[in-house]
């Protein structure tokens, strides 16, 4: 018998490179001086993802699954891929804010309050926003949204992904 991989083995894999990957691209942005507004970094985040979702799901369905994969099976594979990255980038956010940045939560806030007097937001609605946006700068906070986060655009990338990843078996040419 061949020895498989598992499918959360295969994810975990490509999760875990995709997590890396947009690490390395947010701190080559970040130290060329890009600021906290640049769309760069999540951009290229975003394509990083798509090719590791895929990658993954083509590496397990060609080489784990005799060429065969089912849309669920697919879809789920993209998904975990994406989980296994969330968790990845959460370490590596929850380390951006405390120890290479400390100032970055500061930055994030100052940022939020000069965008929301720019759109003419009264000032209470201003502070009460502030306050929110200060609540949801806590490290577990920030952990938790970035799994949340990569998961969700990975179901999402995933169903399209599948769609052209998927190859069910022919029910015709299978051995009993």
């Amino acid at each position: 018998m061949e020895n498989k991989r598992k499918q959360s083995k295969v994810a975990m894999s490509y999760g875990m490179m995709y997590g890396l990957a947009s690490s390395i691209v947010y701190l080559i942005f970040y130290f060329a001086g890009a600021g906290i507004e640049a769309k760069g970094p999540q951009w290229i985040g975003y394509l990083l993802l798509v090719i590791f979702i895929f990658l993954g799901i083509k590496s397990y369905r060609d080489q784990d699954m005799d060429g065969h994969i089912s849309y669920g099976r697919s879809l789920g594979t993209g998904v975990l891929i994406g989980l296994f990255g969330g968790i990845v980038t959460g370490f590596f956010t929850v380390l951006m804010f405390t120890v290479i940045d400390p100032e970055l939560p500061n930055k994030i806030i100052e940022a939020a309050q000069q965008r929301m007097l720019e759109k003419g937001m009264p000032e209470d609605q201003v502070q009460m926003g502030l306050s929110w946006t200060r609540k949801f700068m806590s490290p577990v906070i920030l952990f938790c949204f970035s799994i949340v986060g990569s998961a969700f655009m990975a179901l999402i990338f995933s169903l399209i992904i599948s769609v052209f990843t998927k190859k069910e078996q022919n029910p015709f040419t299978t051995q009993v």
